[in-house]
């Protein structure tokens, strides 16, 4: 699947990730309860994004393919997305400290 540079910054704006930019790329963290969860990075630009970085975008969110396809298609709002979330392991996750 195709996805823009555009999409992802939507994607993370519609989920309320908190946003910061660095030099070279967009980055957001996830929070919940007031505790960052898990970045999601990607470069600026206005292009798609290359060769396996929608994939990888995609698995940064916790999304399986057919999730992320409804994200894009902007039928999952951040409540869906805790909910999905919730429902799967998160042992990998990372807590952040502000």
């Amino acid at each position: 699947m195709q996805v823009s540079t555009s999409d992802a910054h939507k994607v993370l704006r519609k989920l309320h990730f908190e946003l910061t930019e660095c030099k070279h790329h967009v980055r957001g963290f996830f929070t919940m309860d007031g505790k960052r969860l898990f970045p999601v990075h990607f470069s600026f630009g206005n292009k798609d994004l290359p060769g396996d970085v929608p994939h990888r975008f995609r698995k940064s969110l916790r999304l399986t393919e057919s999730e992320f396809q409804e994200l894009i298609k902007c039928h999952i709002d951040r409540q869906k997305y805790r909910s999905a979330l919730a429902g799967k392991s998160l042992r990998h996750t990372c807590t952040f400290d502000h």
